[in-house]
Formats: structure tokens, C-alpha cells, sequence
């Protein structure tokens, strides 16, 4: 999605938006400023990777990143 969030549909059939332009000046998520690789974003299942592997999270730290505002 656009400025920086990512809408996860979940196996539960619950469904997520996670705003990571709060995390985009931490050293973790910065590249994500880039708008292109941003939009780069796939998921195996387990993961989320922007880039082709270049930068990868997992659902649990992005639902942390939910939690914590």
C-alpha cells in the first residue's frame, strides 16, 4: 500500500494494515524510505521480503510494529 503500509491477510482470516513509516528512521527499517523497494514486498508465508531478500521480516515483528505504535 501506499505511505509505507503493508495490509497482511492472515490465515486466520483476520486482516492487519501495519504502518511502518513510524519505523522508517530506525536503522532496521530504513531502507524501507525507499518508496520503489518498499513496494518490493512479498511473503513466503513466514516472511515478508522487500528487495528479493535484501531486507526481511517476519509477521511477528511486524505485528509488534502494530502493538507499539
Amino acid at each position: 500500500m501506499k505511505d509505507h503500509r503493508l495490509f497482511m491477510d492472515m490465515e486466520s482470516g483476520s486482516t492487519v494494515t501495519v504502518d511502518l513509516s513510524v519505523k522508517l528512521k530506525t536503522m532496521r527499517f530504513r531502507e524501507l524510505a525507499d518508496e520503489d523497494l518498499f513496494m518490493t514486498a512479498q511473503t513466503d508465508g513466514n516472511y515478508v521480503h522487500w528487495g528479493h531478500g535484501r531486507l526481511s521480516a517476519t509477521f511477528n515483528e511486524l505485528l509488534q510494529v502494530v502493538l507499539m505504535g
